[in-house]
């Protein structure tokens, strides 16, 4: 009989993402060190909750969430489950998930589908909030044109910012040497002057005051992100 491959946090993130997507929240993976990212408009604001994708608890685990509470609305803990019964393993954890105003989430792994079962749901208020931080995780989330990167991934992840970078280097390429201004009028981005500027990922080269071109590693990208550059031209 042929063993199943080993779990990986990323196995638990479409599930997860489907059952927010159902609630009616944007979902974005590996949103500013947020595993998952959700965010929803209510006549009162912005929602932000925030999950961890893990294969087991631990403390580590633990400490992760309470710190992201600072930023989130509500944190969840999303672990793996197999059948349909209650983990036992987890079952003395329950009382400190509360105590520490988790969500626990288990990803039920079965013979037909994958279910999402909402075990705990966050605590409210008390906890202050870390203005700067929470902004820059809705910044992220909003400045995405999808999602593009599963939560849980360790490597290569597809920041809101080299979104943008990627579509200058699509310009570029599509039309040459191009000026910031030039670039924004072709339906580049606001920022564009800083991104060519700073030139983060070496993907541009200044060709004289104000003009840029496509390096050799900025043609190197459009193919490396193919699949985000597929997107950027539809858009």
């Amino acid at each position: 009989m042929q063993q199943s491959p080993p779990l990986r946090e990323t196995d638990l993130y479409p599930p997860v993402k489907a059952w927010l997507e159902e609630l009616g929240y944007t979902v974005r993976g590996e949103a500013a060190g947020l595993d998952v990212a959700a965010v929803i408009e209510h006549d009162t604001g912005e929602e932000l909750i925030a999950v961890e994708l893990k294969k087991g608890l631990s403390m580590k685990l633990l400490a992760q969430a309470v710190e992201r509470q600072d930023s989130a609305d509500g944190v969840y803990l999303a672990l793996p489950a197999e059948g349909s019964s209650f983990p036992e393993k987890l079952r003395p954890y329950l009382k400190l998930i509360r105590r520490l105003g988790l969500g626990l989430l288990l990803v039920r792994f079965l013979s037909r589908r994958v279910r999402i079962d909402p075990v705990l749901h966050p605590g409210k208020g008390g906890i202050r909030r870390n203005k700067r931080r929470r902004w820059a995780i809705l910044r992220e989330v909003r400045g995405r044109s999808g999602d593009h990167t599963p939560g849980g991934i360790r490597g290569r992840v597809v920041t809101a910012y080299r979104e943008e970078a990627l579509s200058l280097a699509l310009l570029l390429k599509e039309h040459g040497e191009l000026s910031p201004a030039g670039c924004v009028k072709l339906g580049g981005p606001e920022k564009a002057g800083r991104i060519l500027l700073d030139n983060h990922y070496s993907w541009f080269e200044k060709v004289r005051t104000g003009v840029y071109r496509l390096s050799g590693g900025g043609e190197a990208a459009l193919g490396e992100y193919a699949d985000i550059v597929r997107l950027i031209r539809k858009e």
